[in-house]
């Protein structure tokens, strides 16, 4: 009997080029939704948190905002090497956001972060 997961809302935090792949993946040649990946327009109904890109210190604090209004269960993705590795603004050692999956490149192609989301859904309760 096959379990059924329920589906991954989003939220977005970041700019720059990941956020192109990002829209190239919802787009209809790749189509996150097939996968059980929807948009949200509100942290609250969210239950994964995209950052994407450079973050600088008042975005951070931005995403940590949406991470700490979303409900539980939530998850977050990290896409491109900025978000992976701090880029232009490091913020090593902060637990105030828990990155469950690193999808890295830049920018990343469409395909990789299929590939993270395919993880993330691996490991989802």
């Amino acid at each position: 009997m096959t379990k059924f997961k329920p589906a991954l809302r989003y939220v977005r935090v970041g700019l720059t080029c990941c956020g192109d792949d990002w829209i190239q993946t919802e787009s209809s040649r790749y189509d996150l939704e097939r996968l059980g990946c929807v948009a949200s327009e509100r942290a609250e109904d969210a239950n994964l948190l995209v950052v994407q890109g450079t973050l600088n210190p008042a975005l951070f604090e931005e995403a940590v905002a949406h991470f700490e209004r979303m409900g539980a269960p939530k998850y977050v993705i990290a896409i491109g090497t900025c978000a992976c590795g701090g880029g232009l603004f490091p913020t090593p050692g902060d637990e105030r956001l828990p990155i469950n999956i690193y999808v890295t490149g830049c920018p990343p192609r469409p395909e990789a972060i299929m590939n993270g989301i395919l993880s993330l859904r691996e490991v989802q309760a």
